[in-house]
């Protein structure tokens, strides 16, 4: 097996992408908890929009780890 150089790079690339996506997923989820308690604090009538703009982008995180981690 011919490992150079630029496979050496290419790994380190990948696990960067992969180490950020999962900082960024946890991130995801300090958001979702950030709304349930503003949800619990503030009365307002776009809580079911927020949280589903939450949930949302929780589930595109998601599917972009997973990306990072199956097909890079």
């Amino acid at each position: 097996m011919n490992f150079g150089l630029d496979n050496a790079l290419l790994i380190v690339i990948k696990l960067l992408f992969i180490i950020g996506g999962g900082l960024y997923f946890l991130f995801s989820f300090v958001v979702i908890r950030q709304i349930t308690i503003m949800k619990k604090t503030l009365i307002t009538t776009l809580e079911p929009e927020i949280s589903l703009l939450g949930w949302i982008h929780l589930l595109l995180v998601l599917g972009l780890f997973l990306y990072f981690i199956l097909w890079m």
